[in-house]
């Protein structure tokens, strides 16, 4: 009889596992070797599979409610699918900013790479080399930028759609200053995206009349939103919106009293609360940089969150820890989705962060 070698056995026994955890999360169905036969399409024999699920459920990996039952994934087998994950992410944001680089590469290059056409062609028919690049006033507006050279002096940066970039010195009236330079930046490339050469004055000088229009009613606007701020005499340091999904997906969480301690723990926050800042006071001593963490079930340290899963992301700003934010849901979620919302969510609040510096600046 032939012997596998130990590392194809693993791997076999990753992929089912990996098929395992995904199908209960989706389904909320526990996992027979009859059904990973029918349907996981890994081409197993009932006898190898079988043997497997053994093994899984020796390791910790899988559970089996009851003896006729199928096996249904314990926290450790929920861990091992959102590690597999992680490694799935994080190459494919490896992947992305390759592709971005190169992009960007590619737009800075194509103004070269049509002249040096040109030379080519003359240089190879001994005439004249022609080269007709796209029309730059009929082309969208891709991003239009202007950077401080010092002075009255500004450098104005303008990318089309098409990959064409143009830049040429400007000499103002005035010396702005950086925070003038990035508002204008902002507003420009707000209205005008999307818009030729052509169409983006008349855009800029209808959005100026509007807000002309609509700057009276945000005085208002701004007057009482400041009489609010006024009244507000203890911020709140822990905000929980949406309570009332975990009551509609009770059946997720176990039993009645498995549900009511944990809407206890979210109503009155001060253990939740506690178990974040506890997270932040690790983060702040830790030189590794903020990334996703997911708790899994008694991971978290609270017996209330023991049929929850919590995924969370402690964003920094200026080098400095400054809170996290997250999702607490079944253990059955979609944990690529969420990780991938939490990490997202997490880098716009770091980002807005930092455009206020600038702004400020």
């Amino acid at each position: 009889m032939r012997q596998l070698k130990p590392e194809v056995v693993e791997q076999r026994k990753r992929h089912l596992l990996q098929w395992i955890v995904h199908y209960y999360v989706k389904t909320s169905k526990t996992v027979s070797s009859s059904l990973i036969a029918e349907e996981a399409g890994l081409d197993l024999s009932s006898a190898t599979v079988r043997n497997i699920l053994q093994e899984l459920e020796e390791e910790g990996f899988l559970h089996q409610p009851h003896t006729s039952a199928g096996r249904e994934p314990t926290d450790k087998g929920y861990r091992f699918f959102v590690d597999y994950l992680s490694d799935v992410q994080r190459l494919a944001a490896e992947e992305r900013e390759r592709i971005e680089e190169q992009y960007e590469r590619r737009i800075e290059e194509l103004d070269t790479l049509l002249s040096e056409t040109s030379r080519l062609l003359s240089r190879v028919s001994r005439g004249a080399g022609i080269v007709l690049s796209p029309q730059v006033r009929r082309q969208a507006i891709k991003r239009l930028e202007l950077i401080p050279l010092g002075g009255h002096n500004v450098l104005g940066v303008l990318v089309t759609e098409a990959g064409m970039v143009r830049h040429w010195p400007i000499h103002l009236a005035f010396a702005p200053s950086a925070r003038q330079v990035n508002l204008l930046n902002r507003f420009l490339n707000e209205n005008i995206r999307g818009s030729s050469v052509d169409q983006a004055q008349a855009a800029v000088l209808a959005k100026l009349a509007q807000m002309e229009r609509e700057f009276q009613e945000l005085t208002s606007l701004a007057g009482e939103l400041l009489t609010e701020v006024g009244r507000v005499v203890v911020p709140e340091s822990l905000y929980v919106e949406g309570a009332d999904n975990i009551l509609s997906q009770a059946d997720q969480f176990g039993d009645l009293k498995t549900v009511q301690s944990l809407m206890r723990v979210i109503g009155q926050k001060e253990r939740l609360a506690g178990l974040l800042e506890k997270e932040l006071r690790e983060s702040a001593d830790s030189k590794v940089p903020s990334r996703v963490r997911v708790r899994i079930g008694e991971e978290a340290g609270l017996p209330e969150l023991r049929s929850a899963s919590l995924v969370t992301h402690v964003y920094r700003h200026g080098g400095r820890v400054l809170g996290v934010l997250g999702v607490l849901g079944s253990k059955r979620m979609e944990y690529s989705r969420m990780i991938g919302l939490v990490d997202y969510v997490g880098r716009l609040v770091e980002e807005r962060l930092r455009e206020w510096d600038e702004e400020a600046g």
